[in-house]
């Protein structure tokens, strides 16, 4: 253990459980090792992360570029179903593409704000806004 976790189970203040979660969830330890940093039972361990509902030591963590990637092809079939729709409102359909659309800037922008990564450009977010109105125009000339 150390020092802060034994002076804090000799003093039976009890186990320090936002520690233990940070350990966990950042996987700094093994279950096992955090437990006896910590002075818990595997038993109490998994209770807590249950209870709380911690990530699991073996869960997937989402990275940014993914969300982005994903974000993208909810674009790409929301502007294909806004193509195929003949008999449905449009603008309904709009709303729901400007919506998505201001999900994906805001996630680019945060992606931005990582350390280590390029923002990006105003050109490239005024192409992808200029080709999204350009195809709405062509559909509701049809």
């Amino acid at each position: 253990m150390d020092s802060g976790a034994d002076a804090a189970v000799e003093a039976g203040a009890g186990p320090r459980w936002d520690l233990i979660r940070t350990e966990y969830e950042g996987r700094q330890f093994l279950p096992k090792a955090i437990c006896l940093r910590h002075g818990i039972t595997l038993a109490q361990l998994r209770y807590r992360r249950e209870i709380e509902g911690w990530l699991r030591a073996n869960a997937r963590i989402v990275r940014h570029d993914d969300l982005v990637a994903r974000m993208m092809k909810v674009l790409d079939k929301q502007v294909r179903r806004l193509e195929t729709a003949v008999n449905e409102p449009i603008d309904k359909q709009a709303n729901v593409l400007s919506t998505q659309v201001k999900t994906l800037d805001k996630l680019i922008e945060l992606g931005a704000s990582q350390r280590n990564v390029e923002p990006a450009t105003k050109k490239d977010m005024g192409d992808l806004r200029n080709k999204l109105a350009k195809r709405l125009e062509q559909f509701s000339k049809r």
